[in-house]
């Protein structure tokens, strides 16, 4: 018997054309504070994972269902449905290998460490 241990979704903000993350580093623009996560009637700040010697990071958050990520700038607030695709592993986990967003049918990408790579829109 195993313990079920929800799977954890690591992604980042990524501006469209630039590929720059827009949360941490010189071209960050969204302050991590901003950055939350939608379930029923409650809501969550995501975490962030920092690795100083290659100058990245990506933003994390248990996933428990199919969420929103609220992003909240000075004068617009941002919403987008999260929708997973899991996938079984060994006798009772779950992870992530795939993400929706909103009505797109096209899963998104990844970068080399399998972190998703959310396009954002300014």
């Amino acid at each position: 018997m195993c313990d079920y241990v929800p799977p954890v979704c690591k992604f980042r903000l990524i501006e469209r054309g630039t590929g720059h993350d827009l949360v941490y580093g010189s071209y960050a623009k969204i302050p991590l504070d901003s950055i939350r996560i939608g379930m029923k009637d409650t809501s969550f700040q995501v975490k962030q994972s920092v690795d100083t010697a290659h100058q990245t990071a990506f933003l994390y958050f248990t996933a428990l269902a199919n969420q929103t990520l609220r992003v909240g700038l000075p004068g617009k607030k941002t919403s987008a449905e999260m929708i997973f695709l899991l996938k079984t592993v060994g006798c009772c986990g779950v992870e992530i290998h795939g993400m929706l967003m909103n009505d797109n049918p096209d899963p998104l990408p990844k970068d080399s460490a399998g972190v998703f790579l959310v396009y954002f829109r300014l």
